[in-house]
């Protein structure tokens, strides 16, 4: 048989919820706290693999060219075979020379 008073400490009373905007706030500040110790974690990660600076020397070749250019005076269309002395190229022929 069951009486009264055991049936009495058995029932529960019922849970209050939180209100909705405390539960809002709290997962703010939770997200917030956890965002900033993951900046400062990884910030101390990228201070800590960061090399240290070695002297580097740096070597600029330079290369110079003489580009010589033939022009032909307007009258003469001729294509000579064989070698080319250097009397053939003051003879009507002006020379332009750059370098680059």
């Amino acid at each position: 048989m069951v009486t009264a008073g055991a049936v009495a400490p058995m029932t529960r009373t019922a849970a209050r919820r939180p209100r909705a905007s405390l539960v809002f706030w709290g997962s703010i500040l939770l997200f917030a706290a956890l965002f900033a110790l993951l900046v400062y974690r990884f910030s101390l990660e990228q201070q800590a693999s960061r090399p240290t600076a070695q002297t580097v020397q740096v070597r600029k070749v330079v290369k110079r060219r003489v580009v010589t250019t033939i022009v032909p005076s307007p009258g003469r269309n001729t294509i000579s075979s064989g070698p080319i002395s250097s009397s053939s190229y003051s003879s009507g022929a002006a020379v332009t020379t750059g370098a680059s």
